[in-house]
């Protein structure tokens, strides 16, 4: 191990699960209704073999992963199944579109990845919109491993989620919720939403971006950076690991540091992680580039927008939004798609309130 490799571990194995983990903790608590912990037997904690096959079913959607029923048996707590199957993988194999939550009576609620492609930022969300309601997550296909390209622009993508959700949706209702780079997307799929037969009901953005003219492009660095940067704090791992500036920008060490960060520091040189983990950062580099390109036409588009304290885009929402725009600075230390988690508890309660539901 060499002095840069030696550097990119903290000392301790950080006090909080690994991604991989609270995956599974947020589908077994939304499965089970109830909170458990790693260690807790999945049939001691109410579990059946029916809510296994759907415990089961989500596992496979957001993780790749190809569980059966012996395999739950075999391991029947969270510490044993993750420790057993880690694999960091894309969230579904076949297309941009996975089923978070059971379907259910309510309308249903799509959420829209943000820059670096995936929706487990959302897990906390989906744990309490999801009584009663399909929750569904658009992520990058980039993800995927051996993905082809995607369209490069904002225009693009969305035409291409509309596509997926009209497979999945047809004509049925939907709402829409995206964080940070999610909601240039949804305000995008609502342009377009009647010519291409999808039904969007409402759309919550949290601490979206819309640069109606914005600053030059950023540079390869500094992309480096802001990946790395961002990952440390969806994994809330921000000072645990080295920083980073554009003039020292290593995006090998960005990688291997990511890896352990978001899978824990026993899978920091896997290579599958890191390989997820260059998957990720070509999915960032496509949306942030495609982002810097976006000149947003006018939407008729009602919309909840709840902001980080330090963004200043306001002005530019409210020139393209051209339905009811319900605008509020939320009063967090947090911003991005950290927001939906940290803040999970008061963005459910602000949701169901603007959705009308009690």
């Amino acid at each position: 191990m060499n002095a840069a490799q030696s550097a990119a571990l903290p000392s301790a194995e950080p006090a909080r699960p690994s991604l991989v983990r609270q995956i599974l903790l947020d589908i077994w608590c939304t499965t089970l209704k109830h909170d458990v912990t790693v260690h807790d037997n999945f049939f001691q904690a109410g579990g059946d073999s029916l809510t296994a096959l759907v415990t089961i079913e989500q596992i496979n959607q957001r993780l790749g992963w190809r569980l059966n029923m012996g395999d739950l048996m075999r391991f029947q707590t969270i510490a044993a199944l993750s420790e057993e199957k880690a694999q960091p993988q894309a969230a579904n194999n076949e297309n941009a579109l996975i089923r978070m939550s059971n379907q259910g009576a309510r309308t249903p609620i799509v959420f829209v990845h943000g820059g670096h492609g995936m929706v487990d930022g959302y897990g906390r969300l989906v744990r309490e919109l999801a009584a009663d309601r399909a929750c569904y997550g658009l992520q990058s296909p980039l993800l995927v491993e051996g993905a082809g390209s995607v369209p490069d622009d904002i225009p693009g993508l969305a035409a291409l989620y509309a596509d997926v959700l009209q497979d999945e949706l047809g004509e049925d209702e939907f709402h829409l919720f995206g964080a940070c780079g999610g909601g240039a997307l949804c305000l995008e799929l609502n342009r377009i939403a009647a010519d291409r037969g999808l039904t969007v009901g409402r759309t919550i953005v949290v601490d979206g971006y819309i640069e109606l003219d914005p600053d030059a492009p950023m540079s390869e660095d500094e992309l480096i950076v802001d990946f790395y940067e961002g990952l440390l704090r969806m994994a809330g791992a921000t000072g645990l690991y080295p920083a980073m500036t554009p003039q020292d920008a290593d995006l090998e060490l960005a990688l291997r540091n990511s890896a352990a960060a978001m899978f824990g520091t026993g899978l920091g040189f896997d290579e599958r992680a890191e390989a997820f983990c260059r998957r990720l950062h070509t999915s960032y580099v496509s949306t942030a580039r495609a982002l810097e390109s976006y000149r947003p036409e006018p939407a008729d588009v009602d919309l909840l927008l709840l902001l980080a304290q330090d963004n200043y885009t306001l002005d530019g929402w409210s020139s393209v939004v051209k339905g009811e725009l319900t605008a509020e600075v939320l009063d967090s230390e947090f911003y991005g798609q950290r927001l939906c988690i940290e803040e999970a508890a008061y963005l459910v309660a602000r949701t169901t309130d603007y959705l009308g539901e009690s």
